[in-house]
Protein backbone atom coordinates (compact mmCIF):
# COMPACT_ATOMS: atom_id res chain seq x y z
CA UNK A 1 0.00 0.00 0.00
CA UNK A 2 2.92 2.77 0.72
CA UNK A 3 4.02 1.84 -2.83
CA UNK A 4 1.18 2.66 -4.42
CA UNK A 5 0.17 5.54 -2.50
CA UNK A 6 3.80 7.09 -3.41
CA UNK A 7 3.00 6.46 -7.04
CA UNK A 8 -0.25 8.04 -6.68
CA UNK A 9 0.91 11.10 -4.70
CA UNK A 10 3.77 11.30 -7.32
CA UNK A 11 1.46 11.29 -9.83
CA UNK A 12 -0.89 13.84 -8.62
CA UNK A 13 1.70 16.02 -7.72
CA UNK A 14 2.84 16.00 -12.02
CA UNK A 15 -1.06 16.55 -12.31
CA UNK A 16 -0.98 19.72 -9.89
CA UNK A 17 2.27 21.31 -11.45
CA UNK A 18 1.52 20.80 -15.28
CA UNK A 19 -1.88 21.88 -14.70
CA UNK A 20 -0.69 24.52 -12.49
CA UNK A 21 -3.56 23.42 -9.25
CA UNK A 22 -2.15 25.73 -6.24
CA UNK A 23 -5.60 26.37 -5.19
CA UNK A 24 -4.91 30.33 -4.96
CA UNK A 25 -7.90 32.13 -6.70
CA UNK A 26 -6.87 33.83 -10.60
CA UNK A 27 -8.81 36.50 -12.97
CA UNK A 28 -10.15 34.81 -16.13
CA UNK A 29 -10.12 37.05 -19.01
CA UNK A 30 -11.19 33.99 -21.02
CA UNK A 31 -14.99 35.13 -21.19
CA UNK A 32 -14.16 38.34 -22.60
CA UNK A 33 -11.76 36.79 -25.42
CA UNK A 34 -14.13 34.28 -26.31
CA UNK A 35 -17.46 36.12 -26.17
CA UNK A 36 -16.82 39.49 -27.42
CA UNK A 37 -20.18 40.82 -28.80
CA UNK A 38 -21.74 38.88 -25.79
CA UNK A 39 -19.89 41.37 -23.76
CA UNK A 40 -20.72 44.14 -25.99
CA UNK A 41 -24.41 43.33 -25.76
CA UNK A 42 -24.23 43.53 -21.90
CA UNK A 43 -22.03 47.03 -21.86
CA UNK A 44 -25.18 48.12 -23.84
CA UNK A 45 -27.55 47.18 -21.59
CA UNK A 46 -25.93 48.59 -18.36
CA UNK A 47 -25.85 51.36 -20.00
CA UNK A 48 -29.81 51.40 -21.09
CA UNK A 49 -30.87 50.29 -17.99
CA UNK A 50 -28.45 53.26 -16.48
CA UNK A 51 -30.37 55.86 -18.20
CA UNK A 52 -34.01 54.27 -17.07
CA UNK A 53 -32.59 54.48 -13.77
CA UNK A 54 -30.96 57.97 -13.42
CA UNK A 55 -34.29 59.09 -15.47
CA UNK A 56 -36.63 57.91 -13.34
CA UNK A 57 -38.09 60.31 -10.47
CA UNK A 58 -37.87 57.77 -7.85
CA UNK A 59 -34.30 56.69 -8.46
CA UNK A 60 -31.49 58.95 -9.06
CA UNK A 61 -27.56 59.05 -8.77
CA UNK A 62 -27.02 57.31 -5.82
CA UNK A 63 -29.28 54.19 -6.91
CA UNK A 64 -27.55 54.08 -10.11
CA UNK A 65 -24.29 53.86 -8.31
CA UNK A 66 -25.23 51.25 -5.97
CA UNK A 67 -26.42 49.60 -8.80
CA UNK A 68 -22.94 50.10 -10.66
CA UNK A 69 -21.00 48.96 -7.68
CA UNK A 70 -23.36 45.81 -7.27
CA UNK A 71 -22.51 44.58 -11.01
CA UNK A 72 -19.11 45.17 -10.65
CA UNK A 73 -18.70 43.34 -8.03
CA UNK A 74 -20.34 40.30 -9.08
CA UNK A 75 -18.62 40.51 -12.62
CA UNK A 76 -15.42 40.29 -10.40
CA UNK A 77 -16.72 37.54 -8.30
CA UNK A 78 -17.55 35.45 -12.14
CA UNK A 79 -14.48 35.96 -13.37
CA UNK A 80 -12.45 34.59 -10.25
CA UNK A 81 -11.38 31.01 -11.32
CA UNK A 82 -9.91 28.80 -8.11
CA UNK A 83 -7.99 25.74 -9.27
CA UNK A 84 -8.05 23.50 -6.57
CA UNK A 85 -5.18 21.18 -5.54
CA UNK A 86 -5.37 17.30 -5.78
CA UNK A 87 -4.63 15.35 -2.79
CA UNK A 88 -4.52 11.91 -1.75
CA UNK A 89 -6.66 12.25 0.60
CA UNK A 90 -9.76 13.36 -1.18
CA UNK A 91 -9.94 10.06 -2.87
CA UNK A 92 -12.62 8.16 -2.11
CA UNK A 93 -13.94 11.21 0.18
CA UNK A 94 -17.70 11.94 -0.04
CA UNK A 95 -18.04 15.32 1.62
CA UNK A 96 -18.08 19.06 0.93
CA UNK A 97 -14.77 18.85 -0.83
CA UNK A 98 -16.48 17.09 -3.98
CA UNK A 99 -18.47 20.67 -3.91
CA UNK A 100 -15.30 22.08 -4.40
CA UNK A 101 -13.37 19.38 -6.40
CA UNK A 102 -15.42 17.39 -7.93
CA UNK A 103 -14.62 13.46 -7.76
CA UNK A 104 -12.16 14.03 -10.20
CA UNK A 105 -10.69 10.27 -8.77
CA UNK A 106 -12.85 8.62 -10.60
CA UNK A 107 -12.57 11.05 -13.87
CA UNK A 108 -8.57 11.47 -14.01
CA UNK A 109 -6.70 8.72 -16.17
CA UNK A 110 -3.12 8.15 -13.93
CA UNK A 111 -0.54 7.97 -16.89
CA UNK A 112 0.74 5.33 -18.47
CA UNK A 113 4.23 5.94 -16.50
CA UNK A 114 2.48 5.29 -13.57
CA UNK A 115 1.02 1.92 -14.47
CA UNK A 116 4.10 0.63 -15.90
CA UNK A 117 5.97 1.63 -12.35
CA UNK A 118 2.95 -0.30 -10.26
CA UNK A 119 3.19 -3.10 -12.90
CA UNK A 120 6.94 -3.38 -12.66
CA UNK A 121 7.76 -2.88 -8.58
CA UNK A 122 8.33 -5.78 -6.64
CA UNK A 123 6.74 -4.71 -3.50
CA UNK A 124 3.15 -4.55 -5.16
CA UNK A 125 0.63 -8.35 -4.73
CA UNK A 126 0.41 -10.11 -7.70
CA UNK A 127 -3.12 -10.45 -7.58
CA UNK A 128 -2.90 -6.33 -7.48
CA UNK A 129 -0.95 -6.19 -10.36
CA UNK A 130 -3.07 -9.17 -12.34
CA UNK A 131 -6.07 -6.70 -11.72
CA UNK A 132 -4.48 -3.67 -13.00
CA UNK A 133 -3.88 -5.11 -15.80
CA UNK A 134 -7.01 -6.18 -16.47
CA UNK A 135 -9.07 -2.90 -16.01
CA UNK A 136 -6.15 -1.48 -18.39
CA UNK A 137 -7.15 -4.07 -20.90
CA UNK A 138 -10.99 -3.40 -20.29
CA UNK A 139 -11.23 0.05 -20.30
CA UNK A 140 -7.58 1.31 -22.10
CA UNK A 141 -7.16 2.94 -18.88
CA UNK A 142 -7.57 3.05 -14.92
CA UNK A 143 -8.48 6.02 -13.13
CA UNK A 144 -7.37 6.90 -9.72
CA UNK A 145 -9.75 5.55 -7.87
CA UNK A 146 -9.66 2.03 -9.41
CA UNK A 147 -6.08 1.61 -7.89
CA UNK A 148 -7.27 3.10 -4.82
CA UNK A 149 -9.47 0.72 -4.08
CA UNK A 150 -7.66 -2.09 -5.30
CA UNK A 151 -4.83 -1.13 -3.11
CA UNK A 152 -7.37 -1.26 -0.23
CA UNK A 153 -8.60 -4.57 -1.33
CA UNK A 154 -5.33 -6.42 -1.59
CA UNK A 155 -3.61 -4.73 1.90
CA UNK A 156 -2.45 -7.25 4.01
CA UNK A 157 -4.65 -7.85 6.83
CA UNK A 158 -2.76 -5.56 10.11
CA UNK A 159 -1.53 -7.50 13.08
CA UNK A 160 -3.25 -7.74 16.22
CA UNK A 161 -1.89 -6.23 19.19
CA UNK A 162 -2.71 -9.32 21.19
CA UNK A 163 -4.81 -7.47 23.96
CA UNK A 164 -8.10 -8.69 24.42
CA UNK A 165 -10.96 -6.14 25.97
CA UNK A 166 -12.91 -6.77 28.39
CA UNK A 167 -16.48 -5.44 28.07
Amino acid sequence: MDVVKSILNSEIERINRTEGRDGKARLNVEFFVNHPWLCLAMLVGYIAVGIVMYASPYMGLGWFAGFTVFLLFMAAMLLLEIKPTYRYEDIGVLDLRVCYNGEWFFSREISSEAVSTLLSSGAVDNRFKTHVKSIVEHKGSIDFYDVYDLARRYEPPTKASGTVQVA
